[in-house]
Formats: structure tokens, C-alpha cells, sequence
């Protein structure tokens, strides 16, 4: 049947006709909706193929094999007689893969129940909850299948309660770990250093070495200056889990794995310290009464450090992964700062630097040992006659260099300080290693100042003046040194004259105990100095303890001869050493020292942060250290 429609009649004829019904307008829009749709197919189609493609290759590939890292057992620590000081503990962590935990097309309320679940059974804060939650929102695509940190150390009721809640818990596993543990808490725990885990702008630049997120890295000390051989290398391996994340055994599964083969972890190396913890506890138990302070002690034979211990300390256990908001707190406000290695740091150093001074005097002819320079208490300069005082306001009156370092006259040091130039001071001082780090490699360690004529130029409002010297030939002024290159300078005027790098680590060994490198002791050039001056020197020492003109007679030692000096540097422009006197106003107390004075077998620098004075408070200090250090662990006749 053909469809028609009338037209109107023909005006001529009088007749109606019919013609064909037009359906181009609907073929067209017909053509357009089937246009469309194919359209919005082969989007969709490009979208899977494209952009999400990679997205769901992974997906497919890790519904079947699922790779894990190995974690590689980091590298111990040992003192000098082989016990352990930074060791591994057995641990159990769980982590959350977020492609098995959740889905994009999971209600939010069930994603929030569910980490309200897990938070409960991790005992999770709110703040720690929410911060997973938002890291498991904001993985992207390609790293989904990755295994995140959820928390550390947790109890066996914590593994108990997410094992049993495993169906819930996709993706949520209790992995085997090690965590750093520290025996000897407090002791030596700057040197040694801490661990924890990297944070989120770390990993971006650690990534290309291996770090993952989670992963600890060396923080302080040992632990960070030698991480790359602490660390080892992680292992991995692989298993067959379905979309869920849960293990396949059954053979077809296992045949997918006929070709894997897992990588074994390798340990990190361990490290051998040439520190004794013994001594350290001595250090420590030395500084009991000081909030703030330091002690070095050296083999003068070698260079290699017996202990250092900073005050106050800390706990590297905490810091580790254990750290209470209180205590983080509390060490950031801490007016001490027990974060801070004050073995590094430089001070003034007072009158343990007048070993420099006499050391150029003698060395450039300036004076004789038997010359004599006559202190009245003070010292008139300049045109001005401006009065530099000595500590002893009535005067030491005619004294010899020995007898200005025994008794530590300034207004000797003043004298000659002068007649050398500060320029002359600098370069001996140069000689002796202060004004540049001594190289030991751990820390933040600060080279001090050696200034010079220029160097006042350059930072002195007023430019270069004479006075400067005479302060600097006492150690004032601006003279800076570390208590650790205050030590290996009074330990080569201890061995004779040769001036050790510091050494730190005896050596290094693979973990099944094969040797890597053992450290050899290193000098810089002779100090060059003719005997008769370092036997000057020594004998001045010598008296500092063992003659009645010697600031640390009281405190001498009747079963060990000890040689050492005094100092007391002024922060301010006036000393003050009361105890009323507000902390941050006191003097530094020094005091340097080596034993036995005919064939030395330590030296020592005690570092009183504005501890008052070096005879009356750092002395004794040094005199305890020495006493049980021979008598508890260096008993040899």
C-alpha cells in the first residue's frame, strides 16, 4: 500500500491529487542518533584503551601475581669491644594495599565504617586515621597496587584482631619487619645517631635509590653519615592472590610462578666504633651536675676517639619511631637543647687557646723559655692606655712562659699576643687544625673562627683594631674552636707533635663477619715545632696540676700524673661566675688535659656550657673522668 496525502484541486481541472509523504527530516535525525552513539562508543572505547589501559593491565596482572618487598636487615653497631650499640629487633607492621582495601565504586560509607574498623583495631588516634584515609584517596592509579605503611611495631592482640577480621580487611596485612633498638639508650647517642621513616618529600628524592614509603633512614651520627652501608638491599618476592588480595594455592595457580624466582635481601655492613661504652658511662655520669657541656676523650697515640658525650642527651629509642608528642615537645623546647651536638659546636675557648700563643712566641724567637714578662694585674694599650685586666688583679709579677701557662697570666699573653700580630696568632692556630672541621664525618660539625686582620675588615663594624689581638691570644675576642678540636690539638702536645684527623670507626664488615675496610689512623704534616717548645709547653701543663702556681692544683691526683690547663671564657664583655647571675651570662669552664704526663694514654677536653670556671668546675670534672678511666678500664701499669 502506498501512503499519499491530498493536495488541494487543481483550479483548472477541479480534481484532487495525491503525492509521496517527504521522511528526508527523519532519516537525518535518525542518521545523527546513530552517528552519536557510535561516537560516544569508540570514546569509551579510547578512554579504556588509553587512558585507562595501564590502569587495568595492572589490575589484570595483580589479580594473579602480587610481588613483595623483602625488607633487608639493617647493619649493626658495635663499640670497640664488639657489644652491639645499634641492633634489630624482630617487629610486626602492617601495611594496606589500597587497590585490594577499597574500590572507586564502594560507597563512601562503607570505605569509612571500614577504616573506623581498622583504626579500633590498630588503636589508632583520630588524627592517624584520618591522615590513612586521606593517603588511601589521593594514591594515584599507578601506584594502587603498593603496599603503604598503616603502623609499626604493633602487639600480638593487634595481629590477632586483624587476622581475624582478614575478610573485612582486604588488602591489610601483618608483615615480619626488624626495628632499630638501641641497648645502651642515652649513651653515645650522638655519635651513634637515630632512625625513623621518610616522609612524603623525601621518598620523591630517595625513590631512584630504593626507598619506599615507610622505609627508615639514618637521622643522626653514624646512622646518617653511613646509611648507604647500613641500609643493604631489599629483597622481593611474589605470590598468586585473586582480586582481593587473597592467596591462590591451587595449581594453576602455582604454575603462573614456574618462572619467578625470588631475590634474596643482603644485609647491611656492620660497623665497628673505636668508642667504649664504658667510658662513655663515665662521661655521662661526669656531667650529672651540668645541664649543658661536653667531653672528648682521645688516644693520643693514634687519634682515634675514646668517647664523646654531649649534655644534655637523649633517647634514640624514642626518636626512632616512639617519639610522644610530649617528649618532641619537650626536646624542642628544652633551653639546653639535647638535639644538638656540643662536641661540634664551637665557643669561646679562654685560656686553654694560650698553648697557640705560646707555641708562636716561642716558635718565631720572640721569646726564650727563660725570658720573663712582668704582670701587675692589667696591661695599659693604645694611646688611650685602655686597661686590659688579668684574671689575678694583683699580678703575677715576673714570670717565665711556663709560669704563665701554669698559672695562666694574661697579661703575659697580652704582651706577646701583641708583639706577634693577630695574623701570626692565626696562622699558628692554622697549624694546630682550629678555624676548619676536623674531618670526622658525622654530624653538623662547625670549623670555628681563626680571625685575622682581614677577616675584622670584612665583619667588624669598626674594622680591624689592635685590641682585637690581645683578646684573641687569650682565646676571647672572637676566636671560636669545638671541644673536639680543642682535643686532638692538646693530644698532639700530648704524642709529641703530630696532629691526628679524629677516627671513629675502627672497621667495617659484611654481616657474616667478612672484613670490607679497616680505617687506619691519619696525620696532617708535623706541626714542625722545635722540641724545646713542645717541652715547654708540656712542662708548663705539667705545673697547671703538679705545682702550687697551677690553677688545677687543688684538684691533682695522687695516684696519676696528669698535665692540663684551665679556662674560663667570658661571654660578656665583664666575668661573672655567681650562680645568681642569670645561666645564659656565666663563663664557659674548660679544662684540657692528658695522662700519664711521661707516656700519655688519653687526653681529654671537658666543655662546661657557662659552667662558671675551668679551675673550680671543669678541673674536677676531667679529674674524675681520668681517675675511673685508669682505675675501671685502662688498668696496663
Amino acid at each position: 500500500m502506498v501512503l499519499s496525502r491530498k493536495t488541494p484541486a487543481n483550479a483548472a481541472s477541479g480534481q484532487a491529487r495525491t503525492e509521496p509523504r517527504d521522511y528526508a527530516g527523519s532519516f537525518r535525525a535518525l542518521a545523527v542518533f546513530i552517528s552519536v552513539v557510535f561516537a560516544m562508543l569508540l570514546l569509551r572505547f579510547w578512554y579504556l584503551q588509553v587512558i585507562e589501559g595501564e590502569h587495568y593491565r595492572q589490575l589484570a596482572f595483580n589479580n594473579f601475581i602480587k610481588r613483595r618487598v623483602v625488607q633487608a636487615e639493617r647493619g649493626q653497631i658495635f663499640d670497640v669491644r664488639g657489644r652491639a650499640v645499634a641492633t634489630n629487633h624482630p617487629s610486626y607492621d602492617v601495611v594496606l594495599t589500597p587497590a585490594f582495601f577499597t574500590s572507586s565504586k564502594e560507597p563512601e560509607s562503607e570505605f569509612v565504617a571500614r577504616m573506623s574498623h581498622l583504626a579500633t583495631s590498630l588503636a589508632m588516634t583520630d588524627a592517624e586515621r584520618d591522615a590513612l584515609a586521606e593517603r588511601i584517596r589521593k594514591t594515584p592509579r599507578a601506584e594502587r597496587f603498593a603496599p603503604i605503611p598503616v603502623k609499626s611495631g604493633i602487639t600480638r592482640d593487634q595481629v590477632a584482631r586483624v587476622e581475624t577480621n582478614g575478610l573485612e580487611f582486604h588488602g591489610v596485612e601483618v608483615v615480619a619487619a626488624s626495628r632499630r633498638y638501641y641497648p645502651y639508650n642515652e649513651l653515645a647517642s650522638h655519635v651513634i645517631g637515630y632512625v625513623n621513616q621518610i616522609n612524603d618529600e623525601e621518598l620523591q628524592k630517595l625513590k631512584v635509590y630504593g626507598y619506599r614509603m615507610g622505609d627508615v633512614t639514618g637521622r643522626m651520627g653514624i646512622e646518617r653519615a653511613y646509611e648507604p652501608m647500613l641500609r643493604g638491599a631489599n629483597g622481593l618476592t611474589a605470590s598468586v592472590v585473586n582480586a582481593s588480595g587473597v592467596p591462590q594455592t591451587d595449581p594453576e595457580s602455582q604454575a603462573l610462578m614456574r618462572d619467578w624466582k625470588d631475590i634474596e635481601p643482603i644485609s647491611g655492613k656492620n660497623i665497628y666504633l673505636t668508642i667504649d661504652m664504658d667510658l662513655q658511662r663515665i662521661l655521662k655520669e661526669a656531667l650529672r651536675d651540668y645541664p649543658s657541656g661536653a667531653i672528648v676523650a682521645v688516644d693520643p697515640s693514634t687519634g682515634r676517639i675514646l668517647g664523646m658525650a654531649s649534655a644534655p642527651t637523649f633517647n634514640p629509642n624514642s626518636w626512632s619511631g616512639r617519639l610522644s608528642r610530649d617528649e618532641h615537645i619537650d626536646a624542642d623546647t628544652n633551653p639546653y637543647k639535647p638535639m644538638l651536638d656540643k662536641t661540634m659546636l664551637s665557643f669561646f675557648p679562654g685560656s686553654i687557646y694560650k698553648v697557640v700563643t705560646a707555641a708562636a712566641a716561642l716558635e718565631e724567637g720572640l721569646m726564650l723559655p727563660q725570658d720573663t714578662l712582668n704582670c701587675p694585674g692589667y696591661y695599659e694599650y693604645g694611646k688611650q692606655r685602655r686597661r686590659f685586666h688579668c684574671w689575678k688583679h694583683s699580678g703575677h709579677g715576673a714570670v717565665s712562659i711556663v709560669e704563665a701557662i701554669a698559672s695562666s697570666c694574661d697579661v703575659y699573653f697580652y704582651k706577646v699576643g701583641e708583639k706577634l700580630g693577630i695574623n701570626t696568632l692565626a696562622d699558628y692556630a692554622r697549624m694546630f687544625g682550629l678555624g676548619e672541621r676536623t674531618g670526622i664525618g658525622i654530624n653538623n660539625e662547625s670549623p670555628g673562627v681563626v680571625p685575622t686582620r682581614e677577616w675584622h675588615n670584612k665583619r667588624s663594624k669598626e674594622g680591624f683594631q689592635g685590641g682585637f689581638t690581645l683578646s684573641t691570644a687569650i682565646g676571647q675576642g672572637d676566636v671560636r674552636t669545638t671541644p673536639l678540636q680543642m682535643a686532638m690539638l692538646y693530644a698532639a702536645l700530648a704524642n709529641g707533635g703530630t696532629l691526628y684527623y679524629p677516627q671513629v670507626i675502627d672497621r667495617i664488615e659484611t654481616a657474616d663477619g667478612t672484613p670490607v675496610f679497616t680505617y687506619p689512623s691519619r696525620a696532617h704534616p708535623k706541626l714542625r715545632f722545635k722540641a724545646e717548645t713542645l717541652a715547654s709547653i708540656r712542662s708548663g701543663l705539667d705545673m697547671v696540676v703538679n705545682s702550687e702556681i697551677g690553677t688545677a692544683f687543688n684538684y691533682r691526683l695522687s695516684n696519676l700524673s696528669v698535665a692540663g690547663k684551665t679556662g674560663s671564657a667570658q661571654v660578656i664583655s665583664k666575668r661573672v661566675s655567681s650562680a645568681s647571675v642569670e645561666y645564659k651570662y656565666r663563663d664557659h669552664a674548660w679544662f684540657a688535659a692528658f695522662a700519664p704526663i711521661d707516656s700519655p694514654r688519653i687526653a681529654l677536653v671537658v666543655f662546661l656550657e657557662h659552667g662558671g670556671s675551668g679551675s673550680a668546675n671543669a678541673a674536677p670534672v676531667a679529674m674524675e673522668v681520668l681517675d675511673r678511666y685508669f682505675r675501671e678500664i685502662d688498668t696496663s701499669p
